[in-house]
């Protein structure tokens, strides 16, 4: 019967609340306002209905259980929108057998589409992939939505026209009206606002059309809720007048312009998400693999048009992935132009081009700085480089070298365009394919120019004496540009002079080929300013010993006398690994070998839990066993150790220390439980790696007495919030270090690391390096390492890990033993200081 059927819908929509963990009307009016009143609630669970609830109503209910249940740590459904969508077809269905009772007044009637669906064209929907979190962002701005309209933000070729599309494609059953409004010029908004009059009023002025169509939105509820896109918008100044004010309905703008964010509610739509790069690959290219997918979204920095574009490239031209990067690195700006998505209507070079011309009309000293930045090292240009030294440049570019002004403009613009990334520390990022674009578009005398004034700038550089250790890391930000830029061509004498004392530095620090490379410009220069006696020997080169291999050393001891400073002071960040003692991870590899052999594990390394744990997770057949692995670590390492009731518990030892902040990779409990057991009250908190997890929480001052406490890798109390798979890291080091909390952040800035607990040949270390390697530290860390083999670790492998580590550019002192042993001799030490 009908009306059972509708019965059994309402009650399952009451199921759902409950799931969700009962939020109160009051809750969910808070969630949506402008639809969840709580008489509407109420009337819609308890009410009395002969008729299908309209599907926005029942949209926005399902919508705002499942955003309750993120709230409080609930994951219902892992796909969202397709749990939404199936919620439609089942209202569809119940409309569909509701049709054959009395034909519903019109305010009642089934509103699962628009009745008015047009305006501009928007794009074709075929190469849209991904973007999970950018849709969830979106889709609460959108619901949450006031006065202030919402505004994609970023640069050409980000995909914002395709995510608002997507948005509608997924959400028009909210709405009774969608309007695309091409919005690049005035005259194309009237258009677009005047065809869309024309639709809601036959008879409507064409005086003032654009005024009278906004009026009528405002004040005729027939055509509410609405929703109008206006795409590809410039700046907020211009657009006035063409925006809604008040009524019913949402606005929606894709902008590549920043200020927008003062005027709407901002969602920066950056690159693609190293997993959504890897599906859309995957997904377009038959045969191509995971790690071949992921080789390709590397080298194109997940930029979204340059994805597709060599999706299709590689499927269209049969070349292996391997081959098409080889060619991409060859000619870039070639093969950055073939094959343009249909729905852009040009390539990834193209759109570069056509941004170089817009700045050399608008904004020439940005394309001179740019050319600039394309010979340096891509990935951390100071603006002090930027900046005009000694050595005097020349030309018609030489004003943004000089006034730090126009210089902060010229970035400005170039940010707009996506040509350039701030990156923090008063540094910007240039993607190496652009670099290599840019050089591309420039004549063979215009490029060398350019490269000389690069030069001038680096040798202009007041770096210090090279042989003062405070001056190195300058030098060694110089040494990297000074590479890139092919210094060691240069026939300038001033820059010659340069090279003298950069060639003292690499003498400094034990870099005899460094030395070398440069010794050949930098003795010319000296032929030609000193008198140089024949008969006197020159001193002996200094050996070549690689730069990196003084990064990474064995302990010494200097190292234990800084460290034994620190623990006592407090002066350093300790950070936890997941293991503490031998036997316990003798303990978990058995475990480890039973789990493989009972899942059918078919690798060799069924030894390592985390690989056979990403196993379980990612087959979706195997999710009990999933949940049985982590239940079995979660007690193994909860469980207190049995080794030696003489030796120090490391945990303990930790709690003792007067630290401010405590990093861990483990996902238990038990840091806390010392630290609570010292008398302090410790503040827990997560990697925001999850879009859900990623809601602002309260920063903290953190002091010894109340310390913060950061699970790198999720904690067992926030299930969602687990790094379980190679996918679930992918994601985490996804995540950009200014959607970090800032006391995070202060974590790992502040003091050199303490690092204990570690299988260097682990997953969780391999996470921890990754996310370490990107911050900037002079700082001298200590890391205690050790092999969980029976055997130990072999003099071969400690090299390996040592050059490892160095090759990540992280400073370290490395003590070879597990966490026991490493508190042990700490202890004693401490002892015979004291």
């Amino acid at each position: 019967m009908p009306e059972e059927s509708l019965q059994a819908f309402i009650a399952a929509l009451g199921e759902l609340r409950g799931r969700a963990g009962g939020p109160s009307y009051r809750e969910l009016r808070r969630l949506n306002p402008e639809r969840l009143a709580p008489s509407t609630v109420q009337s819609l669970l308890e009410g009395e209905r002969k008729r299908t609830p309209s599907w926005p109503l029942v949209d926005a209910f399902v919508r705002a259980c499942l955003a309750f249940g993120r709230e409080n740590g609930l994951r219902l459904e892992d796909d969202e929108e397709a749990y939404v969508r199936g919620w439609l077809d089942r209202h569809r269905s119940v409309s569909a057998s509701m049709s054959q009772a009395a034909e519903p007044a019109p305010d009642d009637r089934d509103d699962s589409l628009p009745r008015i669906l047009g305006g501009g064209t928007p794009p074709v929907r075929g190469h849209f992939s991904g973007r999970r979190r950018l849709l969830a962002e979106l889709g609460t701005a959108m619901a949450a939505q006031t006065g202030w309209p919402v505004c994609l933000v970023g640069p050409g070729g980000h995909g914002k026209t395709q995510l608002a599309s997507e948005y509608i494609h997924q959400h028009s059953s909210r709405y009774v009206t969608v309007w695309w409004v091409r919005a690049e010029q005035p005259s194309l908004i009237r258009t677009d606002l005047a065809s869309l009059g024309h639709r809601l009023d036959e008879g409507i002025g064409e005086a003032a059309i654009v005024s009278e169509t906004l009026k009528l939105l405002r004040e005729d509820p027939r055509w509410a809720p609405w929703l109008l896109v206006f795409d590809n918008a410039g700046h907020p100044a211009t657009m006035g007048a063409f925006l809604p004010r008040g009524g019913s309905g949402h606005v929606l703008i894709t902008s590549r312009e920043p200020a927008w964010d003062e005027v709407a509610v901002p969602i920066d739509v950056g690159v693609f998400e190293r997993g959504d790069s890897i599906e859309l690959l995957t997904r377009r290219v038959p045969g191509i693999s995971v790690d071949e997918a992921g080789q390709v979204a590397e080298e194109l920095a997940d930029m979204p048009l340059g994805v597709v574009q060599a999706g299709t490239y590689i499927k269209g031209s049969g070349l292996a992935p391997g081959a098409y990067l080889a060619r991409l690195r060859e000619q870039p700006g070639r093969m950055l132009d073939q094959h343009p998505p249909v729905d852009y209507g040009r390539g990834l070079a193209s759109a570069w081009d056509l941004g170089f011309e817009t700045l050399a009309q608008t904004c020439p000293e940005a394309l001179h700085l740019l050319r600039r930045c394309a010979f340096l090292r891509p990935e951390s240009i100071s603006r002090g480089l930027l900046r005009q030294g000694r050595l005097a440049l020349s030309g018609e570019s030489v004003a943004v070298f000089q006034d730090p002004v126009l210089a902060d403009n010229a970035i400005r613009a170039l940010t707009r365009y996506g040509f350039v990334r701030l990156a923090g520390q008063g540094t910007i990022q240039v993607h190496r394919l652009l670099q290599s674009t840019v050089k591309e578009r420039m004549a063979g005398e215009e490029r060398e120019r350019v490269r000389r004034d690069v030069h001038r700038l680096l040798a202009g550089f007041d770096c210090g004496d090279p042989d003062n250790r405070a001056n190195f890391p300058r030098y060694a930000e110089l040494a990297g540009h000074a590479e890139a830029s092919s210094l060691a061509d240069s026939t300038d004498e001033e820059v010659r002079g340069f090279v003298t004392r950069l060639v003292a530095y690499f003498r400094a620090i034990n870099d005899g080929e460094g030395a070398e490379r440069y010794s050949g410009v930098a003795l010319e220069a000296g032929a030609r300013t000193t008198v140089h006696d024949s008969t006197v020997a020159r001193p002996a080169p200094a050996p070549a010993v690689p730069r990196r291999a003084l990064l990474a050393q064995e302990m010494e001891r200097d190292d234990w006398a800084r460290l034994i400073y620190q623990v006592t002071t407090g002066d350093c960040t300790p950070i936890v690994g997941a293991d503490v003692s031998r036997e316990k991870a003798a303990r978990v590899r058995a475990m480890s070998w039973e789990w493989a052999g009972r899942l059918g594990y078919p690798f060799a390394d069924a030894w390592d839990f985390e690989s056979v744990l990403d196993y379980a997770v990612t087959l979706p057949d195997q999710a009990a066993m999933a949940e049985e692995i982590l239940d079995g670590l979660r007690r193994e390492w909860e469980r207190q150790d049995e080794e030696d009731p003489h030796a120090e518990d490391p945990y303990a030892f930790l709690a003792k220390m007067p630290a401010t902040s405590y990093l861990t990779t483990g996902y238990h409990g038990r840091l806390a439980r010392s630290l609570l057991g010292a008398g302090r009250e410790p503040v827990i908190k997560v990697l925001p790696w999850r879009p859900e997890r990623a809601a602002a929480e309260p920063v903290v001052a953190p002091t010894p007495e109340r310390p913060l406490v950061c699970h790198l890798a999720g904690s067992y109390d926030l299930p969602g919030s687990l790094v379980l798979s190679e996918s679930d890291r992918l994601r985490c080091l996804r995540v950009e270090y200014d959607q970090w909390s800032p006391d995070i952040l202060g974590a790992l800035v502040t003091y050199p690391f303490l690092m204990i607990g570690f299988n260097p040949r682990s997953s969780s270390f391999d996470l921890l390096m990754s996310l370490l390697s990107g911050v900037p530290s002079p700082k001298r860390n200590i890391m205690a390492l050790y092999d969980p083999g029976p055997g130990g670790m072999e003099e071969a492998a400690r090299r390996y890990h040592l050059a490892r580590i160095a090759r990540l550019n992280i400073r370290a002192a490395v003590f070879w033993g597990d966490a026991r042993d490493f508190i042990q001799e700490l202890s004693r030490r401490l002892e015979t200081t004291a």
